[in-house]
């Protein structure tokens, strides 16, 4: 698999969008002037007696991309400090001179060594350019809307080029004024997480998602044309299940549209 290549080398047309899907939550946005990642999770950072030490959390596979080999990144954003999301064996690995984009909480809770004069620190309610890219952060709930200082540190993403406006959830469980807030817009894409939350994961320090229900039941309450489910599969004792979310669809909006990716996977928006 050699999908860097694709990402770096390959031309595509003016206005066109190509989404890589990296696994967990991670993706490659890749316009004809611009490369965007987004949560990209591409070391062993969690698993790695030199990181995390953590056993119980072993990757299901290699990552796709191995970050120092990454020669084209205009910018990378995360949606919050967990190290799946905000990787700094990722991050402080990459040698582009990108811009790199978070909340001031995410920032300050990570090991992430990078600049200050390249970061660009996002919030609710404030829009910034990045070539065709119109990037608007949204509160997350992972489980709290607020940290100790009252500030947004999780947020989701909803990201619009041209015409296709897509959303990134990121992590975290539904809210009350999150359905009204999306409900008055229309996604061409819709990534979220279905992996689920309980008390012996909880027990291990694992802090859950929403489950394949609950993103089910999301999409017949919000406009979606395409739902993309993900934070499934990377991890063998934090997964979900993408056959029950597409029984469970089927029932709740059989008419909804769905993509399953593979890691490695691409499609055009």
């Amino acid at each position: 698999m050699n999908i860097l290549h694709e990402i770096e080398k390959d031309n595509i047309q003016k206005n066109e969008l190509i989404i890589y899907y990296l696994g967990q939550s991670g993706y490659v946005l890749k316009s004809k002037y611009c490369i965007v990642y987004i949560d990209p999770y591409l070391s062993d950072f969690i698993q790695n007696p030199n990181g995390l030490n953590d056993s119980y959390m072993t990757r299901n596979y290699l990552s796709p991309i191995e970050p120092k080999n990454i020669t084209k990144c205009d910018a990378i954003l995360c949606t919050h400090s967990h190290v799946d999301h905000m990787d700094p064996w990722t991050i402080n690995n990459i040698n582009t001179g990108f811009n790199f984009y978070c909340s001031i909480g995410a920032y300050e809770k990570s090991s992430v060594n990078y600049p200050t004069s390249k970061t660009i620190f996002l919030e609710p309610g404030k829009k910034v350019f990045l070539d065709n890219f119109i990037i608007e952060a949204i509160p997350a709930a992972h489980y709290h809307l607020k940290d100790l200082h009252g500030r947004s540190d999780c947020l989701s993403f909803i990201i619009k080029y041209n015409d296709i406006r897509l959303f990134f959830w990121g992590d975290g469980i539904p809210y009350v004024g999150q359905e009204t807030l999306l409900s008055e817009l229309e996604f061409d894409y819709f990534f979220a997480p279905i992996n689920g939350r309980d008390k012996h994961r909880e027990s291990f320090g694992i802090v859950g998602n929403l489950n394949e229900y609950e993103l089910a039941n999301i999409c017949k309450k919000i406009k979606i044309k395409n739902v993309i489910p993900n934070h499934f599969d990377m991890f063998k004792n934090n997964t979900g299940s993408q056959s029950i979310f597409l029984e469970l669809l089927n029932k709740i909006n059989p008419k909804q549209k769905v993509i399953i990716l593979e890691y490695g996977e691409k499609f055009k928006a």
